[in-house]
């Protein structure tokens, strides 16, 4: 727990570091991350809101949009996290070990970058087109690609192979406070902007920890006392037909339902929004999604392709911006809250875009593709000897070469 109760935002700078009190980074850190004031960017979306029929729709936008004064050239509110992780990771001298199904990947691959922090970054193979970098490749920052039809829960078991060496330590996932606060400042900027908690939350979901780390920052809020007596009812969605969340929390149960293991990759290769596409997310645990909705009275949508790709059209063409995928499944779930009357015209709501602006950023800035420096494929994680063979392969290159395992 922060020794800080009062939420007090330091006016001297811009973006995540703005709400250093209330997130776990060192001194060391806060002088040279600091100096990048990029972050949640929230503002009332008057136009948004009327074509919804909304009169108080808050718009926390996390991406790049310079006429908003956005700048996370990562696109995502993962770079947020990132940045937070970084803080506290500043002086470790072990390797960071992160994996991703896209967005956090391109995320901290570009802050380890720009700081040259040591990290390991996995993803499946179909993430490679997803990531980019906007400053210089830095060689103390190695992506990894898990090939052979692999999806996120893949990387993720790659990933736990190499934070298991020697000299590398393991990002955290939702366990990581840094992760959580990081994506919860989200939160923050809203409050910071309305002097109020909203009535209502939406974000599209993958995990859930962006989720948490609301509900997790709103609780904080609501002890500061200044800004309403209870967190904001969550409402999350995901991409249909990929809904493991959704169908549990519909039946008012803890556990996730057992899916195929080739049943979820279809359903996964079936969705636009492949970043909503983790199996095994922190549903279940204690202090996991479940009990954040629990807590919060929270509601969960289905959000199929077409319900998305109206969404973004409409965002597009009233506010300007291009979308995520994901946000535009966030989106299309306040569509639905609202059509159902569980969110009604005057009440106050957040919606977290969590990310958006890459045609914006392309036309702006030189984006650069990324290549793999090691490739795993996914039956190389049954063998007995995997951890053998992707060391070894992470041992043959330092980031400028490639390797197979």
């Amino acid at each position: 727990m922060y020794q800080e109760r009062t939420f007090r935002p330091d006016t001297r700078t811009r973006g995540i570091y703005r709400y250093r009190r209330w997130l776990p980074v060192s001194d060391a850190a806060d002088t040279q991350l600091a100096a990048v004031q990029a972050g949640t960017v929230a503002y009332y979306a008057r136009k948004l809101g009327a074509e919804l029929g909304l009169d108080r729709l808050v718009v926390l936008f996390n991406g790049y949009w310079p006429d908003r004064g956005a700048h996370l050239h990562a696109c995502s509110f993962k770079e947020l996290e990132a940045r937070a992780v970084v803080g506290r990771h500043h002086r470790a001298r072990s390797s960071l070990v992160v994996a991703s199904a896209g967005n956090t990947g391109r995320a901290f691959h570009q802050v380890c970058s720009a700081h040259d922090i040591p990290a390991v970054v996995v993803v499946p193979e179909r993430a490679l087109p997803y990531l980019w970098r906007t400053g210089p490749q830095s060689t103390a920052v190695r992506l990894v690609s898990v090939t052979g039809n692999a999806d996120y829960y893949d990387a993720i078991r790659a990933a736990d192979l190499i934070a298991s060496f020697p000299g590398y330590v393991a990002e955290g996932g939702a366990r990581n406070v840094a992760r959580r606060d990081g994506m919860g400042v989200t939160m923050l900027a809203g409050v910071e902007l309305t002097e109020e908690l909203p009535e209502h939350y939406f974000q599209a979901v993958g995990s859930g920890t962006g989720a948490i780390a609301a509900w997790e920052m709103a609780e904080r809020a609501v002890v500061d006392g200044r800004f309403g007596p209870r967190a904001p009812q969550l409402h999350l969605a995901q991409n249909d037909p990929f809904t493991i969340m959704t169908d549990a929390w519909s039946a008012k149960c803890r556990q996730l339902p057992d899916l195929d293991p080739a049943e979820a990759k279809r359903q996964i290769d079936t969705i636009k929004a492949h970043v909503l596409s983790n199996r095994h997310p922190p549903y279940e645990i204690q202090g996991g999604l479940f009990d954040a909705l629990e807590a919060t009275a929270g509601s969960m949508y289905s959000v199929n392709n077409r319900e998305a790709e109206q969404a973004a059209h409409l965002f597009r063409t009233v506010e300007g911006c291009d979308l995520d995928p994901a946000a535009a499944v966030a989106l299309a779930a306040l569509r639905q809250a609202l059509a159902s009357g569980a969110v009604r015209g005057g009440e106050l709501t957040f919606l977290n875009i969590t990310g958006g602006g890459y045609k914006r950023l392309r036309r702006d800035t030189v984006v650069t593709p990324l290549r793999a420096d090691v490739t795993v494929d996914v039956s190389a994680l049954r063998s007995p000897n995997a951890a053998t063979q992707v060391a070894e392969a992470l041992e043959t290159t330092s980031g400028s070469g490639r390797a197979s395992a």
